[in-house]
């Protein structure tokens, strides 16, 4: 089986967007998109965000927004490469991949937190007030199963239902899903995300919050 058919929680996250109406824009894949195993800004791409890019380019699923992984102005390695030139370990640590619109908040894979098989877990990065990063999820694909169940949570907001502006918010009120990848858990409970979060007290108390997690 193909590693881009292995992707069930992006199919999810489409089919959310679908059922509820919610902004779903996809590109077709471009031949320029980086390849499995391919070495990105020093560091190897991480293959279902690979298997990703063999599906689509740049993607809009809610608030939530894919870069073209193209080297065009606005694309994957430009916007890291601008992220980078800040010297912020949250940025250079990573290579992000997806963005909310409008504000500060990216989404990265880990490479140096990759496991066995090089999945490589994914990260939250708020840059608003203060500058942090948390783990939300174990490889790419759970990132997608995870915002997934948030834009499930969004379309029964009473405030979302009245508004269009939810009071419930990506990560910090799915944590209960984030708290069921047990692969992300363990890793967070080893302590191999303490340096990202810039002893910023509300990534302090979500990294401990995830370490009481029953085993």
């Amino acid at each position: 089986m193909s590693t881009d058919s292995m992707l069930p929680g992006l199919n999810r996250l489409i089919e959310i967007c679908q059922r509820h109406s919610l902004r779903l824009k996809r590109s077709p894949p471009v031949t320029s998109a980086p390849q499995q195993g391919e070495v990105l800004l020093g560091a190897p791409l991480d293959p279902q965000l690979a298997a990703v890019y063999r599906r689509l380019s740049a993607a809009e699923f809610g608030e939530l927004a894919l870069y073209e992984p193209t080297p065009d102005e606005g694309g994957l390695i430009p916007e890291n490469t601008w992220l980078r030139q800040r010297g912020q370990i949250q940025y250079s640590s990573a290579l992000v991949f997806g963005w909310e619109p409008g504000f500060s908040f990216y989404y990265g894979t880990v490479p140096q937190l990759a496991d066995a098989t090089g999945i490589q877990p994914v990260i939250y990065i708020e840059a608003m007030d203060v500058l942090f990063a948390v783990p939300i999820a174990s490889s790419v694909d759970r990132f997608f199963d995870l915002y997934s169940r948030y834009l499930e949570l969004m379309v029964q907001d009473p405030s979302y239902l009245s508004s269009g502006l939810p009071h419930v918010q990506f990560p910090w009120h799915v944590r209960t899903y984030v708290a069921q990848d047990f692969p992300l858990i363990h890793q967070v409970r080893a302590g191999r995300f303490d340096f990202l979060s810039n002893n910023y007290r509300g990534a302090l108390k979500w990294l401990q919050e995830l370490r009481d997690v029953p085993p």
